[in-house]
């Protein structure tokens, strides 16, 4: 068996008329965990998206656990959780259907679902500490109830590749820390993750591999290499610089503080107001 999980061969690819990646190569080895960063627009989700079939190949080639992708055929043992954003929440389902509807793909051709489906949907549940949830409607869930329930039902394909697209972003701060720690027992359990985010300080000191995308790679490798002054002003423009903490580890904040105001306050007596500081979050929006 291959240690190579994801192979993208010089790879265009596109939706409609315009190519929205371009000259593509990423691979990606069994067992890693790798974050994808850059400006919104930039193609993250679409390279997702390549590898489960959704987005039209133009050229070049992809192969996921062995198989080629192509449009409209999703690899077998690829799990993938999207952004919390594009989910229709009020959609008549319970959370244990939700999650059954995940290996719907791998069971027999009959409209219902077996005993040993239903207790594995169930056990998958327990696992990510919402199996009291089962049989709630998913327009009851909390942004991170949520969250977990589509990791269910990731995981329900019997997921080898893991694939998730924003899986922090519309949560709260407990909620992040829960849904990282997760995934970090997932990917100790042998799961490869592969997911994309907006937090490049949370890539620089959690994971080991990022990949810069903006159209194409613009960069490749452990955070300590890859976020240079260089990459980032290729990756999203002007705007960002790299210090780093007693630990070493790059930290990215912005060059300019924006004022939130020209001129004084004042209410204050004069003084000059607060500068608002631009967060990597609010640059990438």
């Amino acid at each position: 068996m291959s240690d190579l999980v994801v192979r993208v061969l010089d790879v265009d690819a596109a939706y409609a008329r315009p190519t929205v990646l371009s000259a593509v190569d990423v691979d990606v080895a069994r067992g890693e965990f790798v974050g994808l960063v850059g400006p919104s627009g930039a193609g993250k989700t679409t390279l997702l998206r390549l590898l489960t079939g959704g987005v039209e190949v133009r050229s070049g080639s992809v192969e996921v656990l062995g198989q080629r992708v192509v449009r409209g055929r999703p690899p077998r043992g690829v799990g993938y959780v999207p952004q919390l954003g594009s989910v229709d929440a009020d959609f008549p389902l319970t959370v244990r259907e939700v999650v059954l509807l995940g290996d719907a793909a791998s069971s027999r051709p009959v409209p219902w679902f077996t005993r040993d489906e239903r207790r594995r949907a169930d056990a998958l549940l327990e696992r990510l500490g919402i199996g009291e949830l089962a049989g709630r409607p998913i327009a009851e869930l909390s942004g991170g109830q949520r969250q977990r329930m589509f990791l269910a039902r990731a995981l329900a394909r019997r997921s080898e590749l893991l694939l998730l697209d924003e899986p922090t972003s519309g949560v709260d701060l407990a909620t992040r820390a829960e849904v990282l720690r997760l995934l970090g027992e997932l990917h100790h359990d042998g799961l490869t993750v592969v997911l994309t985010t907006h937090d490049l300080n949370f890539v620089a000191s959690h994971l080991p591999r990022m990949v810069c995308v903006n159209g194409t790679v613009i960069a490749d490798g452990r955070p300590r290499e890859v976020m240079t002054a260089d990459v980032l002003t290729r990756t999203y423009g002007p705007g960002l610089r790299v210090v780093h903490d007693e630990d070493g580890h790059p930290v990215v904040t912005d060059a300019a503080p924006i004022p939130l105001h020209s001129g004084t306050d004042h209410a204050s007596g004069g003084m000059p107001v607060a500068a608002a500081v631009v967060t990597p979050a609010e640059v990438d929006a």
